[in-house]
């Protein structure tokens, strides 16, 4: 091994060292700077002083190979963080998503649409969590010769039935409604046949027989709370409607023929029974089975401007009837006060 000399390349300082050497690091010992030891000369008798490497220098040079397509083996698998976090908040957001405007997906999907039918104070609502139906209206009344409601409907042609469970509604006036409804259009003086129940004046079911005509009473059962099972059918011109506590044994309400087109509607209905207040009422267990979609319900625009009469029957009924060990009272509801 021979000896040689090379500067620091900082302060410029010799060092001397042998030729097993080149290649390592060493400390000046003026300016302590880490030098890479260069090579040895090939001629001994060479005159000039060979200058070390910085190791600043060489790890620069290292790090531009690299970039040059030099990387450490694996290097350019490794899959961002950032693009991870990303990924995972999308899919998070998707599916919040997917969970707010289910309820509306399926309103639209299941052909449901919802309206104000006749003169309302306040505009009403729908929306749906899961199996329960929250829909709020205001109005004066579902009676007399024009209706004010919020209506929850679908098309239905011919036969049909439907189900719902009423889980309660707001105390907007003893007779504000929440029930089941079918109506030949979306007029406010429509034909229209409709079980129902109140806060705290039972259930009933009422019809409207002919159009522009006074709503009349079928049966009137003032002992019935919510929550309460309800069921409306058509056949025909025949419909009927009665009411359970428990959704499996059925109580009748009555039964009545109208002369309602076969292309009509059917859905839930609600009304505060005060014009300007917004009623809530919740439904659970919604079912339709039968009338087809063929055609869609007829739509006529709402009247404004007009107000429902007070609840009266337009036809004396027998002041008592017995149904099922209940007593049910077919008697007018007692006009409301001013």
């Amino acid at each position: 091994m021979s000896e040689f000399k090379y500067a620091c390349p900082v302060c410029g300082q010799h060092i001397k060292c042998d030729s097993s050497q080149a290649g390592t690091v060493m400390e000046c010992p003026t300016c302590f700077q880490k030098i890479v030891v260069p090579q040895a000369p090939e001629n001994e008798d060479q005159k000039f002083i060979l200058t070390g490497t910085r190791l600043e220098d060489e790890k620069k040079t290292t790090t531009l190979a690299e970039a040059a397509g030099r990387a450490p083996r694996g290097a350019g698998r490794k899959f961002p963080v950032a693009a991870i976090i990303f990924i995972l908040a999308l899919l998070v957001a998707i599916g919040a998503g997917v969970h707010f405007y289910s309820a509306q997906i399926a309103l639209w999907l299941g052909h449901w649409k919802t309206v104000d039918v006749g003169a309302v104070g306040s505009p009403g609502s729908f929306n749906r969590t899961r199996e329960t139906w929250n829909i709020t209206g205001s109005g004066a009344d579902i009676w007399g010769a024009t209706d004010a409601f919020r209506y929850v409907y679908r098309p239905a042609n011919g036969d049909v039935t439907l189900t719902a469970r009423v889980l309660g509604l707001q105390k907007t006036d003893p007779w504000a409604k929440a029930g089941l409804m079918i109506r030949e259009s979306l007029a406010p003086d429509s034909v229209y046949a409709m079980a129902l129940v109140t806060p705290s004046s039972g259930v009933a079911f009422q019809v409207r027989t002919h159009a522009r005509s006074q709503a009349t009473s079928v049966l009137i059962v003032p002992t019935v709370p919510t929550p309460c099972w309800l069921r409306l059918s058509r056949q025909n011109d025949n419909f009927t409607a009665s009411y359970s506590d428990d959704g499996k044994s059925w109580t009748p309400l009555g039964s009545t023929s109208l002369a309602m087109q076969p292309d009509a509607s059917v859905g839930l209905a609600v009304t505060a029974h005060n014009y300007a207040t917004l009623c809530q009422a919740s439904f659970e267990h919604v079912n339709v089975n039968g009338g087809t979609e063929a055609t869609a319900a007829k739509s006529v625009a709402p009247a404004t401007n007009q107000s429902a009469a007070s609840d009266s029957p337009a036809a004396a009924a027998p002041p008592i009837i017995g149904i099922n060990g209940r007593l049910a009272l077919n008697i007018p509801k007692p006009k409301p006060k001013s």
